[in-house]
């Protein structure tokens, strides 16, 4: 998603080299994001100005190269860039190698070669190439596939905040888990300018591509920069710009925080990527204030409004995390969920995914599975959603990936109706609650769940993200430095976007996203949506 964790997104630090591995093979990745060369700090001037006069040689070269080029190709008429365009690479390297005024030191080589194979991405046309397309270096590969080369003590302790990186300003905090480390601390809509002492586990600052962090003026670096910094830090302080409740704004510079696991208000629900109200008595968010807290997510979210018969759940973000014995992914903790929401003979859902920033396509089609049936498909459409064998099977997402001319469908078995009961007045058992800030994933399950039926969609429009990323190493290697100081060999890699991805009507919603139907669009706080669902199911 362009800033937003993929996440984001992401912020969540569980995955284990398992499911990195898993990732890369599958070729599912939707909201790991690479470390690209990030914008130069003031403390590397010199190094920054050698690798300006670097490019400014190349620009002359190339402007030298391709007019040779072109006058050689006069007698042609015929110029093919795709063809000529690695032979006037070599050149230009030939060139500034034995014709520029000074040596250039590997390092430069390095980062020039990653710098202008991450421009010939971002110039393809893609509106959201500057977070999607990367050529990786062995050490920013290296950082990529170690994001947390100390996991042993953090490996299911978070922050708890979901964020959009705004470039050249900061991050803007989307949300705030209930009873996380952050919360109390961090508010939605907090923008944070800058990190400061900042520690990973083992109390070192981290290095991302070369770089020491120990702390970070947010609008100077990058969003994949800033992401993995935050990935890797096990405490820092933030530096904070809030609105008050009068339109001025306020900085707060000592919010310190360190990560934890969830402080969970009702031991019998210890859910990483679930939080849900389903009364008083069965609840794993905060009913009373907690820590520096001053509300109860219970009162932040107004849960008094919710309407009889009704449950209300939030999916934080559609990843997993190694368990003591195996893997735990959002769809098992949402599975148990429903089966709570079973349990108490509710009738309808409200389904917050406000600020979430995805994750995962097979996670995020278990879950869809669980919330569509085909009661609202035509028979025709039946037939071309489903998968016609003996044990059905329905469509949830198409990932296409065009250049190979070939198509992955995610199909699932459809559980809706062990959960809900039977439609009632034409309305939906369903609400999904979007904002700017659902991307990936979340869109994913929005369009699913608007294509068969069973939700009416409340909030304001998703942000569009209909595409896909991988990433594949190339058969170049080179040296890479690992947190402890090891020298290692990596790969040169590239991260792309590989595939566009449709709903099971054939909806591609990239650049335009979701948007509710206009009598429940531009609803933002959390009064405004509950009058809605209120008035829905009256």
């Amino acid at each position: 998603m362009a800033d937003n964790r993929d996440f984001f997104d992401e912020e969540y630090d569980k995955q284990t080299q398992r499911e990195e591995t898993r990732r890369q093979t599958e070729f599912d990745s939707w909201n790991s994001q690479p470390s690209p060369q990030p914008v130069q700090s003031k403390g590397r001037r010199a190094l920054l100005i050698s690798v300006i006069c670097v490019g400014l040689v190349l620009c002359i070269v190339l402007g030298w190269v391709l007019c040779s080029i072109f006058t050689n190709q006069t007698e042609t008429n015929s110029v093919d860039a795709s063809e000529f365009g690695g032979v006037m690479t070599d050149e230009i390297i030939r060139f500034v190698k034995e014709n520029y005024f000074q040596d250039i030191s590997d390092e430069q080589w390095t980062q020039a070669v990653e710098a202008s194979g991450t421009a010939l991405l971002q110039s393809l046309g893609e509106p959201y190439a500057d977070y999607y397309s990367h050529i990786m270096s062995p050490q920013t590969y290296y950082d990529f596939i170690h994001p947390q080369p100390t996991i042993g003590s953090i490996i299911n302790e978070v922050y708890g905040v979901s964020y959009v990186v705004e470039e050249g300003v900061g991050m803007r905090v989307s949300a705030v888990s209930a009873n996380s480390a952050a919360y109390g601390r961090l508010r939605e809509n907090d923008i944070v300018i800058k990190l400061t002492d900042i520690k990973t586990a083992s109390g070192t600052a981290p290095q991302v591509g070369g770089y020491v962090f120990d702390e970070m003026l947010l609008s100077q670096w990058s969003s994949a920069a800033i992401q993995q910094v935050v990935n890797m830090s096990k405490s820092a302080t933030f530096h904070v710009l809030r609105l008050n409740n009068d339109g001025s704004y306020q900085i707060i510079d000592d919010i310190n925080i360190t990560r934890s696991r969830l402080q969970y208000v009702n031991s019998d629900y210890p859910y990483e990527f679930v939080e849900f109200y389903f009364g008083d008595d069965c609840t794993n968010i905060s009913l009373r204030p907690l820590g520096n807290a001053a509300t109860s997510t219970y009162e932040e979210r107004h849960l008094d409004m919710l309407p009889a018969d009704t449950g209300y759940v939030r999916l934080v973000e559609f990843m997993s995390y190694m368990g003591v014995d195996k893997e735990i992914t959002a769809a098992d903790e949402f599975a148990e969920v429903m089966g709570l929401f079973k349990e108490r003979n509710l009738k309808h859902l409200v389904l917050d995914l406000r600020g979430n920033p995805g994750g995962n396509v097979d996670v995020v089609s278990d879950i869809a599975g669980m919330l569509i049936n085909d009661n609202h498909l035509t028979e025709a459409q039946k037939t071309q959603l489903s998968t016609g064998t003996s044990v059905v099977q329905y469509l949830i997402t198409t990932l296409d990936y065009t250049k190979q001319n070939t198509a992955y469908p995610k199909y699932r078995t459809l559980t809706y109706n062990d959960y809900f009961p039977a439609e009632e007045n034409g309305k939906c058992n369903i609400a999904v609650w979007t904002d700017e800030n659902s991307a990936s994933a979340s869109e994913l399950l929005t369009g699913a769940l608007r294509d068969y039926g069973t939700a009416v969609q409340m909030g304001t429009t998703t942000y569009g993200k209909g595409i896909a990323q991988t990433w594949t190493t190339l058969p170049f290697t080179g040296t890479a430095v690992t947190a402890t100081g090891q020298t290692v060999q990596s790969n040169w890699a590239i991260y792309f976007t590989c595939a566009s991805y449709y709903s099971p009507l054939g909806t591609n919603i990239h650049g335009v996203g979701y948007t509710p139907d206009a009598q429940y669009d531009g609803l933002t706080e959390y009064e405004q949506l509950w009058q809605a669902v209120n008035n829905y199911w009256k």
